[in-house]
């Protein structure tokens, strides 16, 4: 990402357009390559993804003091989420594997079932198996019925390309509705606050905050009464 700065990034000779282009030719082809087999955690997504509208914002000039979503940084490079890159690629190999003939090495490592042994104490790993039940059920596919689907190959890849679009909606409008809860949770915490100095009527956000302030403000009332006023407007 970074050898691409001068010549691409910040180039400004080059559109919005093809630096998107570029950069999902050379910088998301290398971040994602083989991730159809991954096994990956939230935590790990989460930073695969942060990594990547880090990228988008560069690539777009925005900093934090645009305050612009990132939703809305998706929009505008008419891109997804790499919770969403990660889930298609997954079933779409699931897919291939599935269509395979029997004894090929992928098919049996899916459908396979060990004879023996014991499982370790605690919770059980991550499987490639509970991540694309996991995917099947946010793209609001039948986890019973999808193998009588992935027979016809376009009828799976437009199925899951329709799925990944339904849980990309979704978590977009998760992620606006969370936003406005935040929002509305802060301003009602500031018109129900109780935190207010009695002297100059200033409005303090905490109990010991009030306390540090009165301290100050009686002995500004003391020495001038009539700056009591102006001090609480500051």
């Amino acid at each position: 990402m970074s050898k691409l700065n001068t010549r691409v990034w910040t180039n400004k000779n080059l559109t919005l357009h093809t630096k998107l282009k570029v950069y999902q030719a050379c910088v998301l082809s290398t971040l994602l390559y083989g991730s159809e087999t991954w096994t990956t955690y939230t935590r790990q997504e989460h930073r695969l993804n942060a990594f990547h509208l880090r990228c988008l914002r560069k690539i777009m000039g925005h900093t934090w003091e645009d305050k612009v979503t990132n939703n809305d940084v998706l929009c505008k490079a008419r891109s997804t989420s790499i919770y969403a890159m990660l889930s298609e690629r997954r079933l779409r190999w699931l897919g291939h594997v599935s269509r395979m003939d029997k004894g090929r090495i992928p098919k049996d490592l899916l459908y396979g079932q060990l004879e023996c042994g014991t499982r370790s104490t605690g919770r059980p790993q991550l499987r490639f198996k509970d991540l694309c039940k996991r995917d099947l059920l946010s793209a609001h596919m039948d986890i019973n019925t999808w193998e009588d689907i992935v027979v016809d190959r376009p009828s799976w890849r437009h199925e899951v390309k329709q799925g990944i679009d339904r849980a990309e909606q979704d978590r977009r409008e998760q992620q606006d509705l969370k936003r406005q809860r935040r929002k509305e949770s802060s301003s009602s915490s500031k018109e129900d606050t109780i935190h207010v100095c009695t002297d100059c009527a200033k409005d303090c956000h905490s109990r010991i905050g009030l306390y540090s302030h009165r301290r100050r403000c009686s002995k500004v009332t003391e020495r001038n009464p009539s700056s009591a006023q102006t001090d609480g407007g500051q």
